[in-house]
């Protein structure tokens, strides 16, 4: 083989492996350029996420922002609300900071303390306008006792205002904290209750004035009905000894002759005309007794001392209806007796007042049916309440508000004072109760005593 021909055919070797390491450059080329196609479509993806990603955080600030100026027009809604609200409060009322620096005042506080909105905004509240507070008290109030309770009711504070002299004011305060800092607000509302403690002080006085009257008319009453009640047994024995002497002169009359003309009027004078008078003596003596006696009743009770203590009602009541047994018989009436609740009590006030009760239900039964009295008792919420029942003739409505007043009766022909309704009101009133009265004219009564479980105010 030529050399000639050896050189051609190692060119063309050199070439094709040339060639073939092209052909291995342009794969590997076309592979790289492959995976920059991949990643130019990741990339392309990845920035369609992030422009997606954008314009969601884009109408999210859209939204944000427009929440933001909602929010900023509810705000100012707000304060103007609050600021309106501050103007028309009635009562003085102020808001401090932590430091009790004013931040506002309504319109009232400024008409109280004659100041204005300027001279009060930024300034130490217990030294507006030369006050002369309890400023150690006040202070001890609003730095040291409300953070720790925030919120203080009804707090007394004397203070001489230069403006308007000396006031007594109460305050009640609150702590309000906001905002992530703990932002502390104090609000505090202010009642002038000078002319409020001056009236008090005098209704006390009036009251304690009262009390010695009220010692002094039941000690005038005891001693009158006790001093009246001598001459009054005076006119009873000496209408029964004239009732002796006028039959002991009958009886002389008729041993003796007598003229016809005298005889007659003798004889009216001695059966009729003096028989009269002194059935009217006797009858408005014992009207005059039963009187007395009531007011003695109503005196003692006035200077009775209530003595409490655990009472059996049971065995109460049961006394109570042994004290009637005779009538109860006699009237053929039926008196039913429920298991009743043990109270706290006077023993014997108490007989006193379930005695007026029984005793009215006996005296105005019906006649036209048969006489029924249901007593029954029970625990509601902080009361005992105790309930006497009657089928008898009613109370009318117009007679129901005088039921308890004094003197006043249903019946003017049936025996009695009308005092033992008062009585009983007042033995009620002692026990610190209540009474009403239900009825029906024609179906009965009902009287319901309330007394409290503990013996005190039920309220």
């Amino acid at each position: 083989m030529s050399e000639q021909l050896l050189k051609e055919i190692s060119n063309l070797r050199s070439k094709i492996a040339k060639f073939e390491e092209n052909e291995i450059n342009l794969k590997n080329t076309e592979e790289e350029l492959n995976a920059l196609n991949q990643q130019l479509d990741a990339s392309n993806q990845q920035l369609l996420a992030s422009e997606q990603q954008l314009r969601a955080l884009n109408e999210q600030l859209k939204a944000n922002e427009e929440e933001l100026i909602a929010k900023e027009e509810y705000a100012q809604q707000v304060h103007e609300y609050a600021e309106n609200i501050i103007a028309t409060i009635r009562t003085p009322f102020v808001i401090l900071d932590k430091k009790l620096h004013v931040l506002t005042v309504s319109h009232s506080f400024c008409d109280t303390y004659k100041v204005t909105q300027e001279e009060t905004i930024g300034k130490l509240f217990y030294k507006l306008g030369n006050n002369q507070w309890n400023i150690p008290s006040l202070k001890k109030l609003l730095k040291d006792i409300l953070p720790g309770k925030s919120e203080i009711k009804d707090f007394e504070v004397n203070h001489n205002f230069e403006k308007i002299g000396y006031k007594t004011m109460l305050l009640n305060a609150r702590e309000v904290i906001r905002g992530e800092n703990k932002h502390r607000l104090i609000f505090i509302s202010i009642e002038d209750i000078t002319l409020r403690q001056q009236t008090l002080k005098k209704l006390n006085q009036l009251n304690i004035e009262l009390e010695n009257r009220k010692n002094e008319l039941q000690q005038v009453l005891y001693i009158t009905t006790h001093d009246l009640r001598s001459p009054l047994v005076n006119i009873q024995g000496f209408n029964k000894e004239l009732g002796a002497s006028l039959e002991e002169l009958n009886n002389l009359l008729e041993e003796i002759e007598i003229p016809n003309t005298y005889k007659k009027r003798i004889s009216e004078l001695i059966e009729e005309e003096i028989p009269e008078s002194m059935h009217f003596i006797t009858s408005s003596s014992n009207k005059m007794d039963a009187l007395l006696k009531g007011l003695l009743s109503l005196s003692r009770l006035g200077r009775q001392k209530v003595v409490f203590k655990d009472v059996d009602m049971n065995e109460l009541m049961t006394s109570v209806i042994d004290n009637f047994e005779y009538e109860i018989i006699k009237n053929k009436v039926e008196v039913h007796i429920s298991d009743l609740p043990q109270c706290i009590g006077d023993e014997f006030q108490l007989n006193q007042l379930f005695s007026n009760l029984l005793g009215n239900a006996l005296k105005f039964f019906d006649s036209d049916r048969p006489g029924i009295i249901n007593i029954s008792g029970e625990k509601i919420n902080n009361y005992i309440k105790y309930k006497v029942q009657d089928n008898g003739i009613g109370i009318h409505p117009d007679h129901q508000d005088k039921v308890f007043e004094l003197f006043h009766k249903l019946d003017p022909k049936k025996p009695g004072i009308g005092l033992g309704m008062n009585i009983v009101k007042q033995i009620v009133e002692k026990h610190k109760g209540k009474i009403e009265v239900e009825s029906e004219p024609g179906a009965g009564t009902k009287f319901i005593i309330s007394l409290p479980i503990d013996g005190k105010d039920g309220n």
